[in-house]
């Protein structure tokens, strides 16, 4: 009976524990990168950067993070272990640097620059610009790269676009309409679906990626501006600036199945990596809403800074602390 007992109370442990992770945000209001502690609910660490930054990306290894800073056009370099701004890039390129990401090798880090309609590659170790990819676009606002980084996927938000730039072949871009005001990307974790969220339209669309072809349209709710996918690929989750809302989209019948209200203005969005809880930067207030995904509910709410923005998780998650440094 013992034996049982505990067995069972194991099984409950295991379902009710969320492992701690470590996110950065982007604060672009207070200039900074924040450290955010889910485990304490608490920033645990802010780290001067560059001004206005709207984006943050992390090497694999969460050795280095980076921020696109839009006003200051240039890019910061961030040891995550110390949390110390280690180089602020500047380049003739960096005209409204925005959406990041970084090649699932670790190697690069791809950047849009939406004044000159490119996706910038910089080499993470060297910190030297290796190359560029001229989008054909107005207003490349963010990318995501496919599972095996070899396509980089871009909305266009000047253009009502979505972009497909192979990076073998850079001169073959391939372009399709999406809505007004193309914003938030997200990929499904096998690279099949691409989402926009076109914030004039509130809507967002779905696109096979294989083709670039339109697969659906999603109502949604006003001035969708970001998009997540959940670890397994059902759902996702979009943010509304205006509405102050996120709903949740099935991806199987292409429908909204939730809707409920966060905190004022918000932006960015994540899920964990179980997929038990989800995050969202409330831009109006400096708050970071914490959802239940199996309830469907904000649970908890919690002080992020001044207006922060992107996200990312650090992966396996340095303390924050680890140094001293708070």
């Amino acid at each position: 009976m013992k034996s049982t007992t505990f067995v069972i109370f194991l099984a409950l442990l295991d379902f009710t524990v969320v492992s701690a992770e470590t996110i950065l945000i982007a604060d672009k209001t207070a200039d900074t990168l924040l450290f955010f502690d889910t485990s304490a609910g608490k920033v645990t660490r802010s780290v001067s950067v560059g001004g206005n930054p709207h984006e943050v990306a992390v090497t694999p290894d969460g050795r280095i993070a980076f921020t696109a800073n839009s006003r200051s056009n240039t890019v910061s370099v961030v040891d995550v272990a110390s949390g110390t701004e280690r180089r602020r890039l500047e380049s003739p390129l960096f005209a409204y640097p925005h959406g990041m990401a970084v090649h699932p090798d670790g190697k690069t880090l791809f950047l849009t620059v939406e004044q000159k309609s490119l996706l910038v590659a910089i080499d993470v170790e060297t910190l030297e610009i290796k190359g560029s990819y001229p989008t054909e676009m107005q207003g490349s606002h963010m990318v995501v790269l496919s599972p095996v980084g070899d396509v980089a996927y871009l909305t266009n938000r000047e253009s009502h676009s979505v972009t497909k730039l192979q990076m073998a072949s850079p001169n073959g871009l391939q372009h399709a309409p999406a809505g007004n005001g193309a914003e938030g990307i997200a990929l499904t974790p096998d690279g099949g679906l691409l989402l926009a969220a076109n914030r004039n339209d509130n809507d967002v669309m779905l696109f096979d990626t294989s083709s670039l072809e339109p697969s659906g349209r999603i109502p949604v709710g006003e001035a969708p501006v970001r998009i997540a996918c959940s670890p397994e690929g059902r759902l996702a989750l979009v943010t509304h600036r205006a509405s102050h809302q996120v709903h949740v989209l099935d991806l199987g019948s292409k429908a909204v199945t939730a809707r409920f209200p966060v905190g004022r203005e918000p932006g960015g969005v994540l899920f964990s990596r179980d997929g038990r809880q989800a995050f969202v930067a409330n831009t109006g207030e400096g708050t970071l809403s914490v959802i239940d995904m199996s309830a469907l509910k904000v649970v908890s709410t919690h002080d992020a800074g001044e207006g922060p923005d992107g996200m990312v998780f650090v992966p396996d998650s340095p303390d924050p602390t680890e140094n001293g440094n708070q």
